[in-house]
């Protein structure tokens, strides 16, 4: 197994505990692996726990078997997971839970962008049923509603400081070429913007903080940060900000330092995972043969969860002191970051193969994004399909362009740079594209699905 740190055993033993005398889904579980609670006293006892997951949780048990002695809670709201997996999992917040995560946004948002003290419009982009919440900042609630949010942009902008969007990287792509269609000029206001749902790319992040006019890691011009959530455990579980910055000049490091990326990643790393730090107080984080597990460690949860896999890929994340002197001539703080607890995730493993070649979507949104002025071309929604020879990738044009030999070589070449698996790229309009026209960004993109 890996952990970074020494675990907090203490906190752990009383969620085990609290789990397996509380909650009868748990007990069923703990009975079925041939596992005695009240022998489990060690580190080592804890990690021989059974991995739960969706499966083994939501899709087998009534909500009310997996909740605090077998009931319901009074529930002030309930977050729900994307549901991409074809099972939907939940989490529950009683009128505590409630109250310490409203407090949670605003202590991050406070922490990052000041909100008590400048004023802030808070866009949440998030396809509806992802609520934010903000004591300090004016909430705008557009859900994936380009035309509304542009239209609180126009109106409400110039009273504020400073704007804050919160959504998924295609529909914030979308929403600021919508903007520049409808008049916004994005570089005026101070925009910062907060990527979610789905792993962004580092050229996605540099096309959006393009057209913002933002200077990479400097707070004064604007942010683009990443966050990752699971819906059953919480929102904003991994984060790159706090530190303001630092995170994302060492992600933009190693995707643009060949030599660094090599001495970090590896030497066949064409592209760089997410890279997020996380509240070690908050959740304990496992990698059990290459999957993230975690522990939430408030025993009071409605619905606690005791080595839970979110089913993603990845690691801890090491940087070694030799590499000090490189990391800081990009500009990257390397004591700050040492003192992290920082992870690598990597996404699903999901990919499309030809031959022995395998394509992972994570390659192709690297590629698509290369080329700024490539990507204003296209939606960002692919598909990867398996071949013998090659794989092919099929792109979704922007409804005002049509597909040319001259676009869709184009694209081929930037996809190379990331792809050594051999690939054919094709280029849809918008209308006919073969794995169907609508992108209404309430779900996310299927990027393997035919």
């Amino acid at each position: 197994m890996s952990r970074l740190s020494t675990p907090p055993v203490d906190k752990l033993l009383t969620v085990f505990n609290t789990a397996w005398q509380r909650v009868p889904a748990y007990g069923t579980l703990l009975k079925e692996s041939g596992i005695c609670p009240s022998e489990v006293k060690t580190i080592g006892d804890f990690e021989r726990l059974p991995i739960l997951d969706k499966h083994k949780t939501f899709q087998r048990f009534s909500m009310h078997e997996l909740c605090l002695d077998g009931k319901l809670c009074k529930t002030n709201w309930v977050l729900t997971s994307s549901g991409q997996s074809g099972i939907f999992s939940f989490g529950l917040y009683d009128p505590p839970g409630a109250a310490d995560y409203k407090q949670r946004i605003d202590e991050a948002l406070d922490a990052i962008f000041n909100v008590r003290t400048r004023s802030t419009l808070l866009l949440n982009c998030l396809p509806m049923g992802v609520k934010l919440y903000s004591e300090f900042c004016t909430l705008g609630e557009t859900s994936v509603r380009s035309d509304m949010a542009c239209g609180l942009m126009k109106t409400f902008s110039p009273y504020y400081d400073q704007v804050i969007i919160v959504g998924e990287p295609a529909f914030v792509k979308h929403l600021l070429e919508t903007g520049i269609q409808r008049g916004i000029d994005w570089k005026t206001p101070l925009v910062h913007v907060i990527l979610g749902e789905e792993l962004v790319a580092e050229n996605a992040r540099k096309y959006i903080e393009g057209i913002l006019g933002i200077k990479t890691g400097a707070a004064e011009t604007g942010i683009v940060g990443a966050s990752m959530g699971v819906g059953e455990l919480g929102l904003n579980m991994f984060f790159e900000v706090p530190p303001i910055g630092q995170i994302v000049l060492l992600r933009r490091a190693l995707h643009e330092n060949r030599r660094l990326r090599r001495e970090v990643l590896g030497f066949d790393a064409s592209t760089v995972p997410a890279l997020f730090a996380y509240d070690p107080d908050r959740c304990y984080v496992e990698f059990i043969k290459g999957k993230l597990v975690i522990t939430m460690l408030d025993p009071s949860r409605p619905v606690p969860m005791v080595r839970y896999t979110t089913d993603d890929d990845g690691d801890f994340l090491h940087l070694p002191e030799n590499l000090r002197g490189l990391l800081q001539a990009e500009g990257v703080d390397y004591d700050a970051l040492r003192k992290l607890p920082m992870v690598m995730i990597t996404g699903r493993g999901y990919f499309a193969a030809a031959g022995s070649g395998k394509v992972y979507p994570e390659e192709v949104k690297e590629g698509i994004y290369h080329y700024p002025e490539l990507a204003g071309l296209t939606t960002a929604n692919f598909r990867l399909i398996p071949g013998k020879k090659k794989v092919e990738v099929r792109i979704q044009l922007q409804s005002d362009v049509e597909p040319s030999d001259k676009i869709q070589e184009a694209f081929a070449e930037a996809i190379s740079l990331y792809v050594t698996c051999p690939v054919q790229v094709t280029c849809h309009p918008y209308a006919s594209f073969v794995s169907g026209m609508g992108v209404d960004y309430e779900r996310k993109n299927d990027y393997l699905k035919p």
